[in-house]
């Protein structure tokens, strides 16, 4: 093991472009880990017009993009950069 990220929600998603790995958590919350030691990039909560939502799947897009679906029914589009 190269490394492991420790959190009190479950992850419900996961993805990566190979610079970074992108977790969304049951609780809302949305991190970007950096690929090669695990620390965290940024963190961020999910909300859609001031909603709270949570990612159920995310997909890396060309771009810079990332793709969230959310329980809501939604999908997003997230910057990476």
């Amino acid at each position: 093991m190269r490394w492991q990220h420790r959190t009190d929600h479950p992850a419900t998603a996961l993805d990566t472009d190979g610079d970074s790995v992108y977790v969304a958590y049951n609780c809302g919350a949305l991190t970007a880990l950096d690929a090669d030691d695990g620390s965290v990039r940024w963190h961020t909560a999910l909300a859609v017009g001031g909603a709270p939502t949570t990612g159920l799947s995310l997909a890396v897009a060309p771009g810079g993009r990332l793709l969230i679906g959310t329980v809501d029914g939604r999908i997003l589009e997230y910057p990476t950069g």
